[in-house]
């Protein structure tokens, strides 16, 4: 199943961080719906009661912007894409690849043991 990754910046006075989160689907649509389906279901109630803005799982569109609270952070949405990806062989999963070079790195590492 494809993989799609979502993008979301977080902002807590000052600060602002980059986030993103993978979310295996059958289509662009689908992880957007997941996507946001995990986020209501981990909010607490004091989230929802502080003007969480979650949309409509039904009216996503992945060109719009959404913005919803996790405790004091301001979460917004920034968007989509499908990614083919693999955790790093060389590095244990600090980083990633894409899945073909991940694969062919594997191969290798475990063929010279």
């Amino acid at each position: 199943m494809p993989t799609f990754r979502v993008y979301y910046k977080g902002y807590y006075h000052e600060h602002s961080e980059w986030n993103h989160t993978d979310v295996e689907a059958r289509d662009e649509l689908s992880a957007l719906r997941k996507f946001f389906r995990e986020r209501r279901a981990e909010l607490r109630e004091a989230d929802l009661l502080h003007g969480a803005q979650l949309p409509s799982l039904a009216s996503l569109d992945p060109r719009s912007e959404y913005r919803w609270w996790e405790g004091d952070w301001l979460e917004v949405y920034r968007g989509i894409e499908k990614v083919d990806v693999a955790p790093c062989p060389v590095c244990e999963g600090e980083g990633e690849l894409p899945r073909a070079v991940a694969n062919e790195f594997g191969q290798r590492i475990l063929s010279a043991r």
